[in-house]
């Protein structure tokens, strides 16, 4: 069964997307919003990304759990996935696919979120699996990019998880180097930590994986 809407997750407006009929396979792109998780919280960032005309579907705090949704499954994501040319047209490779689901994660590229807690991902995983994700990494480890063009868009055309650096034609360098084995084996939650206090808006982080 497909629910556009992740069970459990908190929801917000993130305003009009597009919801073209996409064909071919469903696939999540991973991806953070350069903030800590110790400091900010799901809530915050969504809202901060609706703002920026960049929203996504999930953004999740893997220290609190916290889980917030934007974007029903059936409409894209805002935040700029990658484009290439070709047959002299630009190709949106966020439009492709009959899904392609982003999760932005409140963390750091250069603090890799596999290394610590992560609370409330197995929902998340389930989420994704029951929009028929397959639980594989076609473009290799996550965060590594590298990777030659012609190369990342045979392992795009096969579908599952991507980091955002592993999208054809990303602007992205990020989400950083993760565990990718131990993101699918959700680990057991420890516990719920208490959600950090807002922030002052002269406060918010850069956007979404711009380094």
């Amino acid at each position: 069964m497909f629910d556009a809407w992740m069970p459990g997750a908190e929801r917000i407006d993130g305003g009009r997307a597009p919801g073209p009929s996409g064909i071919g396979a469903p696939r999540a792109v991973w991806t953070v919003t350069g903030s800590g998780p110790d400091a900010w919280s799901a809530e915050e960032e969504a809202r901060r990304l609706v703002e920026e005309s960049r929203s996504v579907h999930l953004v999740w705090n893997p220290l609190t759990g916290e889980v917030v949704q934007s974007l029903a499954a059936t409409r894209r994501s805002r935040m700029p996935m990658g484009r290439t040319y070709r047959y002299a047209l630009h190709v949106d490779h966020g439009n492709e696919g009959r899904v392609c689901l982003t999760v932005a994660v409140v963390a750091r590229a250069e603090e890799p979120f596999t290394d610590g807690p992560m609370l409330g991902l197995s929902p998340i995983l389930e989420w994704l699996d029951s929009w028929d994700v397959p639980r594989r990494w076609p473009a290799g480890p996550p965060g590594h990019g590298g990777a030659p063009a012609e190369e990342l868009e045979r392992a795009w055309s096969r579908g599952g998880h991507f980091s955002h650096d592993q999208v054809p034609g990303s602007p992205s360098k990020g989400p950083g180097p993760l565990d990718g084995a131990r993101l699918f084996s959700a680990p057991d939650d420890p516990g719920m930590p208490t959600p950090p206090e807002p922030r002052l808006p002269a406060q918010r982080p850069t956007a979404v994986s711009r380094g």
